[in-house]
């Protein structure tokens, strides 16, 4: 599969993209790189291979969820404007 200058000048035009002809020339070249070799991978037969959920096979080691800081709250406040019932309170955005 290839493409052609014409459709990347289309699609450089819907997407308001100004280009040479040179960078045209380059762009076709290399999105009909990627094209051909989407074709090998295609023609790949994968139907004894198992999906993988996730390339490496290795459990994750996460750390614990902990809370790391206090709650400062009133800190924050401190320095609000305005705020009633633990929210601030801001000017009104939208009617």
């Amino acid at each position: 599969m290839t493409i052609k200058k014409s459709e990347i000048a289309y699609i450089s035009s819907l997407s308001k993209l100004k280009m040479e002809d040179i960078e045209i020339d380059n762009f076709t070249s290399q999105i009909s790189d990627i094209l051909k070799m989407i074709q090998q991978l295609e023609k790949v037969n994968t139907d004894d291979i198992e999906p993988m959920a996730h390339p490496l096979n290795m459990k994750q080691r996460l750390r614990m969820d902990l809370v790391t800081e206090e709650n400062q709250r009133e800190l924050y406040q401190k320095n609000a404007v305005e705020f009633e019932e633990g929210f601030y309170k801001v000017p009104k955005v939208i009617d």
